[in-house]
């Protein structure tokens, strides 16, 4: 379906309960624009960057941001004051990931690094600077930075239900499912079984029981139905993509409702319906979910795509942003939205070849299931079954069973292979 926005469960959330389940991977996640530190060059993606804007009026606004909070002002001033203060980087640098994890706007990760940045590249930091920037690492897409600093930090403090969490994020992105198995088990004590099923259950489903995971973990939520709505939310959406790979696509739809009825800034879950819709010849309802939400680039490429095959008014605005946006994160050199522009090159601009390399860059970076659909589908519009036997070893060696990727991987046995085998 779409990149996943993973989100952040903090230990207070997990004892009060007052903010949102999030693991941010965001690319599981997220997904937005690019951190504009992002240091890595994506081959085959060179592209003209759009011509620097410089309005001619200056009165003309070109951008509008929210008030400063005056509690944060006064933090960030005692900050100057005291630079040692720990706590209050950790305070600050939090606010400003969970600004990102809602607003996918980079400049927040950013921020947030500046923040820690008395501690940033000491060896052993404080453990709260270590889960932080384990999570920035996690979010632009520096997995094995992410993973070498949560073993750290879990070895140190091995109850940390949000270190294991995120732990067990990076670990299914890069598909080392044990690790990412035991993390999950590791947040039992502090966090509960809903948190630890929903934890498990895409594990679960790469190793084809996607049927029993959702079983059990329907009947988690249906039991706790008092229980704190961001886990609900995360519960919901994962029920969801369950649904969506057994092939139930109205339960899947169903539980996403559930979850933006619960969150409706959740973007994960707005991906993963607009992705549904589209999926489901409804572009028009997909348009419509992601109208006015532009400014995150996972929800214009998705709107750019639907209204590209609506042929509707606006689709030549929406795809020339889109371009703009890839061409400036070509500039800048990110890697972080591979799944994105692949997703346009093979739905927009129609160029299966180009959208089959972009998909093996994204592949060797992260392996989600996401992934595995979008480089099956490019190997097929390409005609190039080579091109899949990533994937297809992938879901050989796992088990996975999964309806749009089957139908895919069926498709690909219609293709001559190098020894004219069938897939699967």
């Amino acid at each position: 379906m779409g990149t996943p926005v993973r989100r952040e469960l903090t230990r207070r959330d997990i004892r009060r309960g007052r903010r949102k389940l999030a693991v941010l991977a965001l690319g599981a996640v997220g997904l937005a624009v690019a951190l504009t530190t992002a240091a890595f060059l994506a081959p085959d993606r060179a592209a003209a960057a759009a011509p620097t804007y410089v309005p001619a009026d200056p009165t003309r606004i070109v951008a509008t941001v929210p008030p400063r909070d005056p509690s944060e002002v006064a933090a960030r001033q005692a900050l100057a004051a005291s630079p040692d203060r720990v706590d209050l980087a950790v305070d600050l640098a939090r606010t400003d990931i969970e600004r990102y994890r809602r607003l996918s706007d980079p400049r927040y990760l950013g921020r947030a690094q500046a923040t820690l940045g008395r501690w940033w590249k000491l060896a052993e930091p404080p453990p709260d600077v270590l889960l932080l920037r384990a999570t920035i690492e996690q979010a632009i897409h520096q997995f094995p930075e992410a993973r070498a600093d949560l073993d750290r930090l879990i070895r140190r403090r091995p109850d940390d239900a949000q270190a294991q969490l995120t732990r067990a994020v990076v670990a299914t992105i890069t598909a080392d499912y044990a690790a990412a198995r035991d993390s999950c088990r590791a947040t039992a004590a502090q966090a509960g079984p809903l948190v630890v099923a929903t934890c498990e259950a895409p594990l679960d489903a790469i190793a084809g029981q996607a049927g029993e995971a959702y079983t059990r973990l329907a009947r988690l939520v249906g039991a706790a139905r008092s229980g704190d709505a961001g886990v609900r939310g995360w519960a919901l959406t994962e029920l969801a993509e369950l649904a969506y790979m057994r092939g139930d696509t109205d339960a899947a739809a169903g539980h996403l409702a559930g979850a933006l009825a619960l969150d409706p800034d959740d973007a994960y879950a707005r991906n993963l319906l607009a992705d549904l819709l589209i999926a489901t010849g409804r572009a028009a309802d997909a348009s419509r979910l992601l109208a006015g939400r532009e400014q995150i680039d996972s929800h214009l490429v998705r709107r750019a795509i639907a209204e590209h095959d609506l042929h509707g008014p606006d689709a030549a605005r929406l795809v020339a942003a889109m371009r703009d946006r890839i061409a400036a994160a070509a500039e800048r050199g990110d890697r972080i939205h591979l799944r994105e522009e692949a997703r346009f090159a093979l739905a927009v601009d129609l160029d299966a070849a180009r959208a089959v390399r972009i998909a093996r860059d994204n592949w060797s970076v992260q392996k989600e299931l996401a992934d595995a659909r979008l480089l099956a589908e490019a190997a097929v519009a390409a005609g190039d079954r080579d091109a899949a036997q990533p994937v297809i070893a992938w879901a050989r060696a796992t088990g996975v069973r999964d309806a749009t990727l089957d139908r895919a991987l069926r498709r690909l046995g219609g293709i001559a292979g190098p020894a004219g085998e069938v897939v699967r």
